[in-house]
């Protein structure tokens, strides 16, 4: 893990990819800054903060708000069940958790565009109309991520009417061309990098840039996202571990995971929590998923004096659908046997315990971060 020092966070940034700043959002417990652009040598200082307390993250796995043409507008697809449920339906048993944290973190995997645009050849493509923003902000989705294998389904023009409508929304968002900043009332910055499939050559030199530049411009942690992995596989593969090893690195603080549909487990790598699939979330892409169990984790970072000593992780088992034998769109949150049973998915993925079940905190598990 890089170390950090408040000098080194402190100094400007020159001659490295610096791109500018802007807000895109702001919340009662922080503002989102949004970096993107490439080449831009600029001057940025951003104060460092000697912030000591607790932030809470939601993390939730695979977000499709809209779905195939063929499905989507079907009487059991996504679009008919809004209609007839309206835009606070799908997120309404999970904000339990996502409406008492500091923010959210979705993976967006599909297009919003009100546009007929040209698919991109692919055995399948997901979109949704731009309203459907609404959906994440009823659901208090602070953020989504845009590095995942359905943001470009309808090529460049969806991908940037995706940005344009979550830009309108006030919805913040990262991707693999783009970073982003939560900066809580008190300064402190943390820093969210997105990656997707791999992690080697070009796209690896380009992510330890924008490592690199969210360390400098002073956030007190860095968190990755990487949407990686064999679908409906129990366990991590190649791609997964190359993307952690890369990631640890280049200094990354939390590595959370989706992409194969499927629950997987977690792990401690070097001091820093992995988390490699949460499996589907809010998913209009599938009338009926193969596996219904998923994950949603709540992690509590603590800062002393601007220093991340503890992330705290806790595992919530969650049911895509709350009807067995189709998927309703609105995850439930499991409790019991079917908790449990989730759980020891993720302990046979990895060999790691997720630790005891509590209906109220979930299954818990700390990591003392080594700097």
């Amino acid at each position: 893990m890089i170390a950090r020092d408040r000098l080194r966070k402190a100094i400007l940034l020159l001659a490295v990819l610096l791109l500018p700043a802007w807000t895109v959002s702001a919340s009662a417990s922080g503002e989102w800054l949004a970096f993107s652009g490439e080449n831009d040598p600029a001057e940025l200082l951003f104060p460092v903060q000697e912030y000591t307390g607790t932030v809470r993250i939601t993390f939730l796995g695979d977000c499709t708000l809209g779905g195939e043409e063929k499905t989507r507008n079907a009487a059991r697809g996504f679009n008919r069940v809004i209609e007839q449920n309206g835009m606070e339906y799908p997120f309404r048993n999970l904000t339990a958790l996502t409406a008492g944290d500091d923010l959210t973190v979705a993976n967006l995997e599909g297009v919003l565009s009100d546009r007929d645009l040209s698919k991109v050849k692919k055995t399948y493509n997901f979109k949704g109309a731009t309203a459907y923003t609404e959906i994440l902000k009823a659901g208090s989705v602070e953020c989504v991520t845009l590095a995942n294998n359905h943001s470009h389904d309808y090529d460049t023009a969806g991908y940037l009417d995706t940005k344009a409508a979550l830009d309108t929304a006030g919805i913040a968002y990262f991707g693999t061309d783009c970073t982003a900043v939560w900066k809580n009332e008190d300064g402190l910055m943390i820093g969210f990098l997105g990656v997707s499939g791999s992690l080697s050559g070009n796209r690896a030199k380009d992510y330890a840039k924008r490592a690199e530049f969210l360390h400098s411009a002073g956030c007190a942690a860095v968190i990755t996202v990487m949407h990686a992995g064999t679908e409906y596989a129990s366990e991590p593969d190649g791609y997964q571990q190359q993307i952690v090893n890369r990631a640890l690195e280049c200094g990354t603080d939390l590595i959370i995971g989706h992409h194969p549909h499927v629950v997987q487990g977690w792990e401690e790598r070097c001091g820093v929590p992995v988390v490699y699939s949460l499996g589907n979330c809010v998913f209009g892409g599938n009338t009926n998923p193969k596996d219904h169990d998923a994950l949603a984790v709540q992690a509590e970072l603590f800062f002393n004096e601007g220093e991340l000593e503890m992330i705290t992780l806790h595992f919530y088992p969650v049911s895509v659908s709350g009807e067995a034998g189709r998927n309703d769109y609105s995850p439930v949150l499991l409790e019991g046997a079917d908790a449990e049973r989730v759980l020891k998915k993720m302990e046979d993925s990895t060999g790691v315990s997720p630790g005891s079940f509590d209906p109220v905190s979930g299954a818990v598990v700390s990591v003392s971060v080594k700097q």
